[in-house]
């Protein structure tokens, strides 16, 4: 009996392994593709206005003028954009270093719940921290650590809509590591991404109304990537047919002790 129930274990193990290594293959190899096709349609917007500048086509030089100042903040966040994946690249290059130090889970997820409460808010759902014990501790780069935090959120709360996500820690994790918890009120099917892209046609408008922002899927590859920056692993471990647990393990600070 205990040998059917450790084979019944690791086969699952194994098929959690196997969906997360596809789940994460799939953002991989479509992430070149995707980061240029969300460069490629804020240039392009940029450029159809700059054409209406140029063209003598503004109905007075205050539109003119208008037209002007909506390019320059649509380039600043453009920038910003393109300031995050810079930033991740020379991480992963090694040309800058993480500031690994011991952080408390309790207080870490009451912050990162604080920043993020009223995005929920926004859209009918509730952000949540479970009981956690105080004593438990990892070590990460705070600020990145919040970053990744940031991006699955933002993928998290723009998929579920309504309900409530609870951000939980426990000890639950291989030896000497901890576990952060994401619960998502759905199912692990909604991280579905196509790698494959459309051609974006240039178009002429005369605003530029939605702001330039990564991908869900951007979002998870660059928050994937920064927690194996910091030596830790990413599962997504299905708990229901209607709801998803994000899991991150990360070194507990004793091991840098």
């Amino acid at each position: 009996m205990n040998e059917n129930t450790s084979l019944a274990q690791e086969l699952k193990e194994a098929k959690i392994a196997f969906q997360n290594a596809s789940l994460y293959a799939r953002f991989q190899a479509g992430f070149l593709g995707r980061v240029s096709h969300e460069i490629r349609s804020p240039l392009g917007s940029l450029m159809s206005i700059h054409q209406l500048i140029l063209n003598d086509l503004c109905e007075s030089e205050e539109e003119e003028r208008e037209f002007i100042a909506q390019a320059y903040e649509y380039s600043k966040k453009l920038m910003n954009m393109l300031d995050e994946l810079i930033e991740i690249s020379k991480l992963e290059a090694g040309r800058f270093e993480l500031e690994l130090v011991p952080l408390k889970c309790l207080d870490f997820l009451k912050f990162v719940q604080e920043k993020m409460k009223m995005q929920g808010a926004n859209r009918n759902v509730i952000l949540d921290v479970a009981m956690v014990d105080e004593s438990l501790m990892i070590m990460a780069d705070r600020e990145k650590l919040a970053q990744g935090f940031f991006y699955w959120l933002e993928v998290a709360i723009d998929v579920s809509q309504l309900g409530t996500i609870t951000l939980g820690a426990d000890s639950q994790a291989p030896d000497n590591y901890s576990r952060l918890t994401i619960n998502l009120p759905f199912s692990s099917e909604e991280f579905k991404e196509s790698s494959q892209f459309e051609e974006l046609s240039f178009h002429q408008t005369k605003g530029l109304e939605s702001c330039p922002t990564l991908s869900d899927g951007a979002k998870i590859s660059l928050a994937q990537s920064l927690i194996h920056l910091m030596g830790g692993q990413c599962r997504l471990q299905e708990i229901t047919d209607k709801t998803t647990c994000l899991e991150i393990f990360l070194p507990n600070s004793g091991n840098f002790a």
